[in-house]
């Protein structure tokens, strides 16, 4: 059954606190796909979650014109894919994002890109339709409650 949590992230500070949250509960094998407008804040989240996994400040960036970057913390690998230049239908055969998953974690921007689940990912939307509070939501067949305890006050 699928299920979801939302947080309004108001500042770009709170949207990289709770990236932070979730990244400390990240382990190898978790897959999230982040979607929202260009500019809705999903490199700021993943700037979060590479915080929380141990992964010093200033590392990330996005990595449209990379495609992948890898970042490797005191507790964990994260893999930050970007598919906005693939565009829809992107085929991602050459990543082999499951290898990567046995790596560490993996958190892809425009993952509605491609075809992903199999992988069985998290969603995470960024929804700024709302320019005074952008929302954040988790949806997933079955969500961890570690990444779920993310969404609540810390």
């Amino acid at each position: 059954m699928r299920s979801s949590l939302r947080r309004s992230c108001p500042a770009e500070t709170d949207t990289l606190a709770l990236g932070e949250r979730i990244g400390r509960a990240l382990v190898p094998g978790d897959l999230l796909c982040l979607t929202g407008v260009l500019g809705a804040g999903k490199t700021v989240l993943v700037r979060g979650m590479a915080l929380g996994a141990g992964i010093r400040e200033g590392a990330v960036r996005s990595p449209t014109f990379v495609l992948h970057h890898v970042y490797r913390g005191t507790r964990l690998v994260l893999h930050h894919i970007d598919l906005y230049r693939l565009g829809p239908g992107a085929d991602i055969a050459l990543l082999d994002v499951a290898t990567l998953l046995d790596d560490g974690a993996v958190a892809i921007e425009w993952g509605e890109f491609a075809d992903l689940q199999r992988l069985a990912p998290l969603w995470i939307t960024v929804d700024t339709s709302d320019p005074a509070a952008r929302v954040v939501e988790l949806a997933g067949e079955s969500i961890p409650e570690r990444i779920a305890a993310a969404w609540s006050d810390a």
